[in-house]
């Protein structure tokens, strides 16, 4: 478990500092590309600089907020039923068909990037590799799968404890 854990804490920080040095680059770009257009000075391709710098951004936030659980949810059953059993049923049927349909978007992403690589695409401007912008998807993609699985065990753990502490109290 200590290796899993060191794992996750170094994935962790790889993740906060792509984050945090595609954040700035963004940031930095598009008042750049402001300014330059005030003092009506063209940058050709800045925006192709730009997309592929936030398809990082983009991706990469969508995993840390599955990882965090702060992503967008509408998750409602809560607001009907405050019964234990039931919100642990549906936590592990919501996490198992979650976990589906990441791996399925996965395994697509995968082939797509196996289909760009193939290609060799380049961009207009400044002849980048395409594949480079296509990546981030396969990573958070993959990331989510994984952080997915974790919430699976997580809500099945929670749902078998108190199961077995539901039979406790029923026989005694």
């Amino acid at each position: 478990m200590k290796i899993i854990r060191k794992l996750d804490d170094l994935l962790k920080w790889v993740q906060n500092w792509i984050l945090v040095i595609t954040g700035t680059a963004v940031g930095i770009m598009i008042i750049v590309n402001a300014a330059f257009r005030f003092l009506a000075i063209d940058w050709f391709g800045s925006e192709e600089l730009t997309l592929f710098v936030a398809f990082w951004l983009y991706f990469m936030g969508a995993a840390c907020a599955s990882r965090e659980g702060t992503h967008i949810c509408a998750d409602m059953i809560a607001l009907f039923t405050d019964n234990v059993k039931i919100l642990s049923v549906v936590g592990v049927i919501k996490n198992l068909v979650r976990l589906a349909m990441s791996v399925t978007f996965t395994v697509w992403c995968a082939q797509y990037v196996a289909w760009q690589a193939g290609l060799g695409a380049k961009s207009v401007v400044y002849k980048l590799p395409v594949i480079i912008s296509t990546i981030p998807i396969l990573i958070c993609f993959v990331l989510w799968s994984l952080y997915l699985l974790r919430d699976l065990i997580i809500s099945a753990r929670s749902f078998t404890a108190k199961k077995e502490a539901s039979d406790m109290e029923g026989g005694n």
